[in-house]
C-alpha cells in the first residue's frame, strides 16, 4: 500500500504541474484562474497521499503536519501570482490522527478558503495576512481562515454563493454531517466549518 500511495501521489503531482503550467500559458484570465484553482484542489489531495506514503498507518494520518504542508504549498504556488505586495500565511492547528478520506475532504475546504481569502481579504495595495486554525473540542473539529481585510457585507451568506469553490465546500461539510460559515473577525472576514468527529479523530 505504501508504494501505491506514492505511485498516486506522483501521479497527483504530475497533473497538478500539467494545470498550472497551462494556466501560466493561458491569456484569458478567467479560465487561467480555473486551471491554477484545479491544480490547487488535486495539489491537496496529493499531500494525503504523501503523509500515507510517509507514514506506517494507512488509515489515518496527522491532521496538523498535513495542513501545514498543505499552507506551505499554497504560498509556493497561487499566493505568488496574486495581488498583495506582501503576504503571510500561519497555521495554528491541534495535532491529532483523522481518518484519511476526511482529511482530504477538508483538505479541499481549506485550500478554497485560503486561495479565497488572499484573492479577496487584502485591501489595496497593503500586506496580506491570513491565519487558519484547527481546534478540537468535545467531538467536534473547527476549521477557520482568518484574514486582515475589508470584512464581509452585512448581508452575505455563503449558501448564496454560486462559485464552484464554495459549492464544494457546502457539499463537502454536509457530507460530513458538518456546516459551514462565515462572519466578520476583529480584524477582517473568517471563513469556518465545523465537523463532528467522535469516532474519527483522536489526539496525538
Amino acid at each position: 500500500m505504501r508504494e501505491v500511495n506514492h505511485r498516486v501521489a506522483n501521479s497527483l503531482q504530475l497533473a497538478s504541474s500539467i494545470l498550472r503550467m497551462q494556466a501560466h500559458q493561458e491569456l484569458d484570465a478567467h479560465t487561467r484562474d480555473q486551471l491554477e484553482k484545479a491544480g490547487l484542489r488535486i495539489g491537496s489531495i496529493q499531500h494525503v497521499h504523501n503523509r500515507l506514503y510517509r507514514s506506517g498507518d494507512m488509515r489515518t494520518i496527522e491532521f496538523s503536519q498535513y495542513l501545514r504542508d498543505l499552507c506551505n504549498d499554497l504560498s509556493d504556488s497561487v499566493l505568488q501570482d496574486e495581488s498583495p505586495k506582501a503576504f503571510n500565511l500561519t497555521a495554528d492547528c491541534d495535532r491529532m490522527r483523522v481518518e484519511t478520506d476526511i482529511a482530504s475532504k477538508l483538505g479541499l475546504v481549506v485550500n478554497e478558503f485560503v486561495t479565497n481569502a488572499f484573492k479577496h481579504g487584502h485591501r489595496d495595495n497593503e500586506d496580506c495576512a491570513v491565519r487558519v486554525s484547527a481546534h478540537l473540542a468535545e467531538g467536534v473539529l473547527t476549521i477557520e481562515v482568518a484574514d486582515d481585510g475589508p470584512g464581509l457585507p452585512k448581508d452575505f451568506d455563503i449558501g448564496r454563493i454560486k462559485g464552484l469553490g464554495m459549492r464544494l465546500v457546502r457539499f463537502v461539510s454536509s457530507s460530513l454531517g458538518g456546516e459551514s460559515g462565515a462572519r466578520n473577525g476583529a480584524k477582517g472576514a473568517v471563513f469556518f466549518v465545523t465537523i463532528p468527529l467522535p469516532d474519527h479523530a483522536e489526539r496525538v
